[in-house]
C-alpha cells in the first residue's frame, strides 16, 4: 500500500485564475464554435446558448483572446463597430477568411455572459507595434475623453473594459510564425511596448513570449535573452507545449515517429514539471544577473493533449476545420496529470490556459446546427475549477512505498499521480491512476475528518464522449471510498487508468 505523506507546513496559495482556456480565430473556434447566430440556441447577440451552459458549468474564469497565431497579423480595429461595415480579411496563420462578425466587443458580452471575469489579451507585435498596442489599450481600458476611448463610447460602451493581463504578442521565436523575430529585436519591442502600456495604464501586466515549445532548437536559449532585455519591464514569462501521441517531436508534420506506447504515454507529462522548472530557474538566473528584487512568474498560456483534425481542411473557407478531435481515456489520464504538474508548481506558475476551448483540441464540441457536448478532459478541468477558491492552498505531499515503473524514456515513474489541495474546509487530493490495477493509498491527514466523498472518471481506455453517446466518459461518484469519521486515518483505493477525486471535509 502506498502512503501519502501531507507536509502541512509547506503550502501555497492557488486561485480560480490559474486554470483557463483559451479562444482564437481558428477553424471553427469562434464561428459555429461559440458564435452562430442561427443555432436554435443563439442568444440575441448570435452566441450559441448551450456552449454558453457549457462554459458556465466548467467554472473557468480566465479566458485568452484572440490567439496565437492569428495575432501576428491581426488588426483589432477591424473587429470593432457596426458589423455591416467590418471588412472581410485573409487569416493567413490559419489559411481561412476572416470575417470579423466576432470581434473585440463582442467578446466582451460572450465573457460576462459566459461568467468570464477575467480575460487575457494579445498584442500584435509581429506585423506591427507600439502605437497599435497602446491604440488597442487606449480602447480597452480608457477612461479619459480621448479618441480610441470615444470610439469604444460610440460603439456602445461606454465603461472601460478593465482588462489586466496582455501578452505581448505570440510564438515570435516559432519558424512558422508572421513576422519571426530573433530574441535580442523581439525582447528589446516587447520592454518598449511593455514600459509604454505600462505608462498609459500602470495596472496592467505583461507576459513576455517565452519559447514555442522546448523541442525548438532555441530552447531555452531564447527564454534567457528575452529575459534579459525585458526583465524589469514584464511581470510573467509565457510557456507553450503540447503533447501528441502520434506525431512529430516539432509538433508540424505527422507521422515521423513511432506511437508512444501506453506506459510511456501517460508519463509525459513529466516534461511539464521538467520544463516549468527549467523555466522558473532561467527567470531567476536573470533575476540573480540584474540584481532585481522582482521574481519573474510564469503564464503557462497554451498547454494540452493534441491530436491532429478529424475534419478535413478547406482553405480559405470561412471557418475553415484545422483542427477538431475526440480525446479517448488515456488523451484524458495524460490530460489530468497535465494539470497536475501546474498545480504542483501554483507557486511560481499563476496563469494557465488550456488551448482550446471549444472544437480545436477542445474541452467542448459543436456540430454546426447541432448539437454541443463535452471531451472528458472538460470533466477534469471542472473537477479542479470546483475546488479553487480565495482560500485555496497546495499542500506539499509525496507518495512512499509506491509502484513505479521504467521505459525506454522515463525512468522510476510513480503509478500514481497526485496533488493535495486544502480548499479551506476540506482536504481534495486529485490523483491519476497510471496502471490497469487497483491502487490503494493511506494517508494521515492534517485535520480530522467528518465526512467525505470520490468521484472519478473511469472506462475503457479507448472511450469517447461522441455526438450520439456524449456522456461515456464523465465524472462520477465512486462508492468505494469508506470515511473514518472522526480520525485523521484515511484510506483509499482508486481504480485501474483513472481519473479521481477524494474530498475530506474536517
Amino acid at each position: 500500500m502506498a502512503k501519502l505523506n501531507l507536509y502541512n507546513e509547506q503550502r501555497f496559495d492557488v486561485r480560480p485564475q490559474l486554470f483557463g482556456s483559451f479562444l482564437e480565430h481558428m477553424g471553427t473556434v469562434i464561428y459555429t464554435g461559440i458564435y452562430e447566430p442561427s443555432h436554435p440556441s443563439a442568444t440575441p447577440e448570435g452566441f450559441r446558448g448551450d456552449v454558453l451552459k457549457l462554459v458556465r458549468a466548467l467554472g473557468v474564469k480566465t479566458l485568452r483572446y484572440p490567439g496565437g497565431n492569428y495575432t501576428s497579423s491581426y488588426h483589432w480595429e477591424d473587429t470593432v463597430g457596426s458589423q455591416a461595415t467590418r471588412p472581410k480579411r485573409m487569416n493567413i496563420a490559419w489559411q481561412s477568411l476572416e470575417t470579423n462578425q466576432f470581434g473585440l466587443d463582442e467578446f466582451f458580452q460572450w465573457i460576462q455572459q459566459a461568467n468570464v471575469d477575467n480575460p487575457i489579451l494579445t498584442v500584435n507585435l509581429g506585423t506591427r507595434g507600439i502605437d497599435d498596442a497602446l491604440h488597442e489599450l487606449e480602447y480597452v481600458n480608457g477612461k479619459y475623453d480621448t479618441d480610441w476611448a470615444n470610439l469604444r463610447r460610440q460603439n456602445g460602451h461606454a465603461e472601460p473594459y478593465g482588462v489586466k493581463y496582455w501578452c505581448l504578442g505570440n510564438e515570435l521565436d516559432g519558424p512558422w510564425q508572421v513576422a519571426r523575430k530573433t530574441p535580442e529585436e523581439y525582447g528589446l519591442l516587447a520592454n518598449e511596448t511593455s514600459k509604454a502600456m505600462k505608462l498609459m495604464d500602470p495596472d496592467i501586466e505583461t507576459i513576455l513570449v517565452g519559447s514555442s515549445t522546448p523541442r525548438l532548437d532555441t530552447y531555452p536559449s531564447w527564454d534567457f535573452k528575452v529575459l534579459m532585455e525585458a526583465y524589469d519591464n514584464v511581470d510573467y514569462i509565457a510557456m507553450h507545449n503540447y503533447v501528441d501521441r502520434d506525431q512529430s517531436e516539432n509538433l508540424d508534420q505527422q507521422a515521423l515517429r513511432d506511437s508512444d506506447d501506453l506506459p510511456t504515454y501517460l508519463a509525459r507529462s513529466r516534461e511539464f514539471d521538467k520544463q516549468i522548472g527549467e523555466v522558473a530557474t532561467i527567470a531567476d538566473a536573470v533575476k540573480a544577473l540584474k540584481h532585481s528584487d522582482k521574481t519573474m512568474k510564469i503564464s503557462f498560456d497554451e498547454w494540452n493533449v493534441h491530436h491532429f483534425s478529424q475534419k478535413k481542411p478547406q482553405p480559405w473557407e470561412e471557418h475553415n476545420p484545422v483542427d477538431w478531435c475526440y480525446f479517448d481515456l488515456a488523451d484524458t489520464l495524460l490530460f489530468g496529470s497535465m494539470a497536475l504538474a501546474i498545480l504542483r508548481h501554483g507557486d511560481r506558475v499563476k496563469l494557465s490556459c488550456q488551448a482550446l476551448l471549444v472544437n480545436t483540441i477542445p474541452l467542448i464540441l459543436t456540430d454546426e446546427g447541432g448539437n454541443a457536448w463535452a471531451n472528458p478532459t472538460y470533466y477534469v478541468l471542472q473537477s479542479i475549477l470546483d475546488n479553487l477558491s480565495d482560500t485555496s492552498t497546495v499542500v506539499a505531499s509525496s507518495l512512499t512505498d509506491s509502484q513505479n515503473y521504467s521505459t525506454k524514456r522515463y525512468q522510476d515513474v510513480p503509478v500514481i499521480d497526485q496533488v493535495v489541495m486544502d480548499t479551506g474546509s476540506a482536504y481534495v487530493v486529485f490523483a491519476v491512476n497510471r496502471g490497469k490495477q487497483v491502487q490503494t493509498i493511506s494517508m494521515a491527514l492534517p485535520a480530522t475528518i467528518k465526512s467525505g466523498h470520490m468521484e472519478h472518471i473511469v472506462g475503457e481506455l479507448g472511450d469517447k464522449n461522441t455526438r450520439e453517446h456524449p456522456e461515456t466518459l464523465t465524472l462520477q461518484p465512486c462508492d468505494d471510498l469508506t470515511v473514518e469519521v472522526g480520525s485523521k486515518a484515511q484510506t483509499a483505493a482508486l481504480s485501474g487508468y483513472s481519473w479521481s477525486v477524494l474530498t475530506f471535509d474536517y
